[in-house]
C-alpha cells in the first residue's frame, strides 16, 4: 500500500476518539492512528472497528498504535510500534502482505538499527504534552539528520504547531504529525499549517 505524504493524524481520546477521528477525515488527513489507550479491549475493539468504517469510506489508511493484534482483528492497514513493543521484523513474519508498519525513533542510532518498517517517526522534535512521560526534545538540527540518515520515509512528531511549523519544513521529511494544535482549532488554522509545510 502507498505511504501518503504530508500530514499523519493521530486520534488523541483527550478530544474523544470517534470525534477526533471524524475531524481529522473532515480535514482531509490521509493517514489517521488509532492511539487510545485508556480502555478496555472491547471498548477499543467497538471504537477501532467503526474507525476502520469511516476511513475506508474516506479512502484514508488506518493505522493502529501498538496493538498488533486489533490492527489485525479490524483489518487495518498497518500498525506503529515502539522500541518497548514487538519488533518489527516479528511483525512481518505474522502480517498479511502490504501491512504497514511504522516504528518510533528518538536518537541517530534508532534510525541505524530501524529494520524491517515502512517508515519511521523521528521525535519528539519540540517538547510534548501529548504523551505523559515523552522522550527528551530532539530539536531541528538532529531531527533533522535523523530524517536524512534514514533509509525509510520519515514523519516529524512531537509539539509541532503552526507557531514552529515554519522552522521544520525544509527537512526532507515524508510528512509532519501534529496531534493537539490540529484537533483544538478549527479547518483554517490546520489549512494554514499544511501551506506552510508545502511552501
Amino acid at each position: 500500500m502507498d505511504l501518503p505524504k504530508g500530514f499523519y493524524g493521530i486520534i488523541d481520546e483527550r478530544f474523544g476518539c470517534i470525534d477526533s477521528a471524524k475531524k481529522l477525515i473532515d480535514f482531509g488527513a490521509k493517514i489517521i492512528q488509532y492511539r487510545c489507550k485508556n480502555k478496555t479491549d472491547r471498548q477499543m475493539l467497538e471504537e477501532a472497528e467503526t474507525i476502520r468504517r469511516l476511513t475506508l469510506n474516506a479512502g484514508a489508511v488506518f493505522i493502529i498504535d501498538d496493538r498488533v493484534d486489533l490492527a489485525l482483528l479490524v483489518g487495518a492497514d498497518g500498525v506503529h510500534v515502539g522500541d518497548k513493543d514487538f519488533p518489527p521484523c516479528r511483525i512481518r513474519k505474522l502480517a498479511p502482505k502490504g501491512f504497514i508498519i511504522g516504528l518510533s525513533t528518538h536518537s541517530i542510532d534508532d534510525v541505524r538499527n530501524a529494520s524491517c518498517c515502512d517508515y519511521i517517526g523521528v521525535g519528539p522534535v519540540f517538547a510534548t504534552t501529548t504523551k505523559d512521560k515523552p522522550h527528551p526534545t530532539l530539536g531541528v538540527e538532529l531531527a533533522e539528520e535523523m530524517v536524512r540518515q534514514s533509509p525509510y520515509p520519515a514523519f516529524l512528531i512531537g509539539g509541532i504547531a503552526l507557531d514552529n511549523i515554519e522552522t521544520i519544513k525544509h527537512i526532507p521529511a515524508w510528512g509532519f504529525v501534529s496531534v493537539r494544535d490540529v484537533l483544538a482549532n478549527d479547518k483554517a488554522h490546520f489549512e494554514r499549517m499544511l501551506e506552510i509545510w508545502n511552501s
